[in-house]
């Protein structure tokens, strides 16, 4: 026992002087700071709208206002100008937009030569008519109003001071009963929750599962070097056995306690157990590999091998492992040879 102890104990100092481990530790501590770092920035999936009020009626200018401050999943705007509009549009800022020409309330009102309210829209506009409906929701009851007014002073029947007040309280009543028109809003409060504040999500989390699986395998190629060091001839194959577990895990336990200190600073919510079990899989692992190398009957040095194969693995193992991008989303084939990485399942 006293062997195995004090082998352990070199192979922790050993590893603690590899300078690999001081890249992991670097590259995982700098991660979690750039996570914590990272500005938040928002997301949406409100579909801008923009909005280029020419009429200076004060129902109409009301009705803009109302469009820019409703709780939709369209998000009205207004611009100052035809050229910022269409530049908007081009660069998939607006969405789709509206142009309310000069006189549009007074011309409506009276039911004269009615002008066009103008839709620009592109082949990616979403939802254009319905951006139509929710202008004609705000327009319409200004209109409608203005249209009673106009059609009572252009009768013959005698009025009385105060019509307006009695006219507008009929008219809301019949709005609202939904006997003249029925109006439906996408306005709603739940709206408000689709814009989110998130940052850029840092994969700390993968990367310290890919140098967890980095550094098994450096274990196992100290293991190898051993080996052909003659350093385990008198060893039995139970014992060397527990020398080519002790190994690994002496490279894996220093990145164990810098991964998990990364995630705290980093915010990232982990699980012990699990980091545990995957460790203890990747050492099991890298044994296994170390083992099968010894066992190949190749001349030479069998560390020499595994050291010439192991870059390109680790190459494979980033790519594959999902670390920057989970490439077994994209075909059943690719899923299938990720697999073959432990980063993956990390």
């Amino acid at each position: 026992m006293r062997i195995f102890l004090n082998r352990l104990y070199l192979s922790s100092k050993r590893s603690f002087l590899n300078p690999y481990l001081y890249g992991m530790a670097l590259i995982l501590i700098a991660l979690a700071v750039a996570a914590v770092a990272m500005p938040s920035q928002k997301s949406s999936a409100y579909i801008p709208v923009a909005i280029l009020n020419l009429d200076d009626d004060e129902d109409t200018r009301a009705a803009v206002e109302d469009m820019c401050e409703m709780g939709s999943i369209f998000d009205f705007y207004e611009v100052e100008t035809e050229t910022e509009m269409y530049s908007d549009l081009a660069a998939g800022k607006a969405n789709t937009g509206f142009i309310l020409p000069e006189g549009l309330m007074d011309k409506s009102a009276s039911m004269r030569s009615v002008p066009d309210i103008t839709v620009i829209t592109t082949p990616s506009s979403t939802l254009p008519l319905m951006s139509s409906e929710e202008v004609f929701m705000k327009l319409f009851p200004r209109f409608a109003l203005r249209v009673m007014y106009d059609t009572v002073e252009r009768s013959d029947v005698e009025l009385t001071a105060g019509y307006e007040e009695s006219i507008r309280d009929i008219f809301d009543v019949y709005l609202h009963s939904n006997m003249i028109y029925r109006l439906e809003t996408l306005e709603s409060i739940e709206y408000n929750e689709i814009t989110n504040t998130e940052k850029i999500a840092i994969p700390v989390y993968k990367f310290a599962g890919f140098f967890l699986w980095m550094a098994a395998l450096l274990g196992a190629l100290s293991y190898l070097n051993d080996c052909d060091n003659k350093l385990y001839m008198r060893m039995s194959k139970v014992e060397r056995l527990i020398m080519g577990l002790i190994l690994p895990a002496a490279h894996v336990i220093p990145v164990i306690l810098i991964g998990i200190i990364s995630f705290i600073i980093s915010g990232s919510e982990f699980s012990i157990g699990h980091i545990l079990l995957y460790s203890l899989v990747c050492i099991i692992l890298a044994f296994i590999v170390a083992s099968v190398i010894e066992l190949l009957p190749a001349h030479g040095k069998k560390s020499g091998i595994f050291a010439a194969v192991l870059p390109t693995y680790l190459i494979l193992s980033f790519i594959f492992g999902g670390v920057l991008m989970n490439l077994s989303v994209y075909s059943p084939v690719l899923r299938t040879v990720s697999m073959f990485f432990p980063p993956f399942f990390f």
